[in-house]
């Protein structure tokens, strides 16, 4: 063994980045290199990013025989260009600091001359002017100069400063990106290994590995044309990249997979219940008065529903981007396309006056596609006219979805209090009744007909002694829910047509209660 390793030759390999797989938190880079090989050789492949996880590197290489892989770490001789760019920039800012402050300098100066030349001055005039040497005009217009000088000279300072504290700033900020990048780019490591060919001859050697810095969210633009009845959807993942490497001419590929999760299933634990018992006061704990409504938010949490089940697609999706692109570190969040199509969308407004008198466009569609599109941020526009941005859930294949487009000012919607009163009960009673009317109208002035989904409430009392009653409500709802006191209405309105709401209730309450939220 000692013999082989004496005839070992080192050799520095030069290999191009072929393909990145991006994943939410990180990538995985595969490098190729064509080396002639004839005998035993040590492979070196210097001048990697310093983030390498070192467990993940991997080579392959067909009729080679790989030995032990090895990663060391070193820095870079030479400084990146990304660095001396930085450097230069701080250095021109600095050296115009220095001019700044130069000229401070000799304002300084200027202005102890100019206050000299005040100080001496009163006795200076007396005597020139008595004698008659001057006339006193004259003297004016040199005390004015004086005056005008040194406020010139004040004001530039005062402007120096300003500029200097702005200069100032921007060096600090370049400082804290050139230690980052230096932190990124100069820290690099050196993976080798040894190579044992099975003949003379070219050999393609596929390195492989782990890397942080990097990532992708999606992104789509969803964009209404009602006239056509459909939505259109373009599907982006939006790439950040700041690994410390360039990615010229590369493959792409977008995964899904959260390799940061892990790989094994939590272990089970006992799970143990107990009788609840409240703090008490004395014991550095929190007061009995405060436990009820700690109870009561403790139990609302245990309450509040799961959320919804991810979608099973197997471990991961892979979207393998077509083409290739450049992508350098440090570079803005590059936006790239992954899928764009058209679905059959049924469109509608959704109002709700009781909370706001505005009718908002929503349109309901179905994935028709192959893809399952990943929950994340969306741009979304009627025609060319962008209307603000949602949130688009996870669509799987025949999954239907409803998406807002925003308010339409042509549908105009108003709620009117037509009726408040309040009657205090007799001497015995001791009850107060509140009654109230309300009325909504939408109307709509569109050239086409629409549809809408109106929404309208009615008070639900959390106290036994709070008592709603004599609901009437016109045009009887489509559909209710009685117990949580919601009424929907499904309409269609022809253009220019109106429809009108009319919803009343009395609310019965002991006087000396208050009662809360039952105002709008």
């Amino acid at each position: 063994m000692i013999g082989l390793l004496f005839f070992l030759i080192n050799l520095d390999v030069f290999s191009k980045i072929d393909s990145v797989v991006i994943y939410s938190d990180r990538v995985m880079v595969t490098r190729l290199a064509n080396v002639y090989l004839e005998g035993s050789t040590d492979l070196v492949f210097s001048g990697l990013p310093g983030a390498i996880d070192d467990a993940s590197v991997r080579v392959k290489a067909k009729g080679l025989k790989i030995g032990e892989v090895q990663v060391k770490k070193g820095y870079k001789d030479e400084p990146h260009f990304d660095v001396e760019k930085l450097k230069r920039k701080i250095e021109a800012l600095k050296i115009k600091d220095r001019t700044y402050a130069d000229e401070v300098a000799v304002l300084k100066d200027k202005e102890k001359f100019l206050q000299t030349i005040a100080v001496g001055g009163p006795e200076v005039i007396s005597k020139e002017i008595i004698t008659g040497k001057v006339s006193p005009q004259a003297w004016r217009q040199g005390l004015s100069f004086m005056v005008d000088e040194l406020l010139s000279a004040k004001m530039r300072m005062a402007e120096i400063e300003r500029v200097r504290k702005e200069l100032q700033d921007e060096i600090d900020v370049l400082s804290h990106e050139l230690n980052d990048i230096r932190s990124i780019v100069e820290n690099r490591k050196t993976i080798i290994f040894d190579g044992h060919p099975e003949g003379a001859k070219n050999y393609r050697i596929q390195l492989s590995y782990i890397l942080y810095g990097a990532s992708w969210r999606t992104y789509y633009e969803l964009r209404a044309q009602p006239s056509k009845g459909n939505i259109g959807l373009s599907y982006f993942g939006k790439i950040a990249q700041r690994t410390g490497e360039d990615w010229e001419n590369t493959k792409l590929v977008l995964s899904t997979a959260q390799p940061a999760l892990g790989g094994t299933a939590p272990a089970p634990t006992p799970w143990y219940i107990d009788h609840y018992q409240y703090a008490r006061a004395g014991r550095g704990f929190l007061d009995e008065t405060e436990a009820p409504e700690k109870a009561l938010k403790m139990e609302a949490l245990i309450a509040a529903p799961p959320p919804a089940p991810p979608v099973e697609a197997g471990v991961s999706i892979w979207y393998p981007l077509p083409g290739r692109y450049t992508i350098k570190s440090g570079d803005p969040e590059k936006k790239i396309k992954i899928y764009s199509s058209s679905f059959e969308a049924d469109f509608e407004y959704f109002i709700i006056p009781r909370i706001t008198q505005l009718a908002y466009s929503t349109g309901k569609m179905k994935n028709t596609s192959d893809y399952l599109f990943i929950a994340g941020q969306a741009g979304t526009y009627v025609g060319d006219d962008f209307t603000g941005k949602t949130y688009v859930p996870t669509i799987a294949p025949d999954e239907s979805t409803t998406v807002s487009f925003g308010v339409d000012d042509r549908v105009k919607v108003k709620r009117e209090l037509k009726k408040s009163k309040v009657s205090k009960g007799g001497l015995f009673s001791g009850k107060t009744k509140y009654e109230f009317t309300y009325e909504n109208s939408i109307k709509n002035f569109h050239n086409k007909k629409i549809q809408c989904t109106i929404v309208d409430q009615v008070p639900i009392p959390q106290d036994p002694d709070i008592k709603v009653k004599d609901v009437k409500i016109e045009p009887e709802p489509s559909e209710h829910d009685k117990d949580r006191g919601i009424y929907y209405w499904k309409v269609s309105l022809d253009p220019t047509e109106e429809y009108k709401i009319t919803i009343s209730f009395t609310v019965e309450a002991p006087s000396d209660s208050e009662i809360q939220g039952l105002m709008p």
